[in-house]
């Protein structure tokens, strides 16, 4: 489980969490949702550890995650709104590099079955410049997979369903139901919570604030 407790966040003058506290259930998806600037996306950044608190502690089954960060990081993926992809790159090639500054090992197998699971592989060498929004927030989440051939214990995705049709949606929620049933922790950041038809917990920033 992982427990928030007296988080301070402070951007500029204001502070965007003051003395806020929670729990997130492992082995489960928890979607966030809440008014724009309620802070989904720094907690989020928060929890990923790339945003530093003004004080405060985050553990994970007790023990804190900012006692070794690089480990902290290994265990997890974090997809954000820009999706992280180079224009110069194709989708195989954008996939190929993520590997890489993860310090996996992935052959061109791993990365065509990585695209196939959200059906991206016909796309595989087309360069992300001429994706079109929609086919860019898959290939991002065709790093998912990479979670059923490493240690990962966490997602970690900021409103990981914009762009997505009916069908880049549902692959989607596949994708989270396999990750739930090998013991992984999903936290969603999305106002698309109304779309979701698998169980999850909510933590709603509004209520909190």
């Amino acid at each position: 489980m992982l427990a928030l407790k007296n988080i301070k966040v402070q951007r500029g003058s204001k502070f965007v969490f003051l003395d806020f506290n929670t729990k997130i259930q492992s082995s489960s998806l928890t979607i966030i949702n809440g008014k724009n600037g309620s802070g989904k996306s720094t907690l989020l950044r928060v929890i990923a550890g790339l945003t530093s608190l003004e004080s405060g502690q985050i553990t994970n089954n007790g023990c804190s995650i900012f006692i070794d960060k690089e480990q902290w990081l290994q265990k997890l993926i974090f997809i954000n709104v820009k999706n992280g992809l180079s224009n110069e790159l194709t989708v195989i090639e954008n996939l190929r590099s993520w590997v890489m500054i993860k310090g996996w090992v992935a052959n061109k197998d791993d990365l065509i079955m990585a695209l196939k699971s959200v059906e991206m592989d016909k796309y595989m060498d087309i360069p992300i410049s001429q994706c079109s929004d929609g086919l860019k927030k898959r290939a991002a989440l065709a790093r998912l997979y990479f979670s059923f051939i490493n240690p990962v214990e966490f997602w970690i995705l900021d409103e990981p369903t914009n762009e997505l049709d009916y069908l880049s949606f549902n692959l989607f929620q596949n994708l989270i139901s396999k990750f739930v049933k090998i013991k992984g922790s999903i936290l969603i950041a999305t106002h698309d919570k109304q779309k979701f038809k698998i169980k999850y917990n909510s933590l709603n920033l509004d209520k909190m604030s």
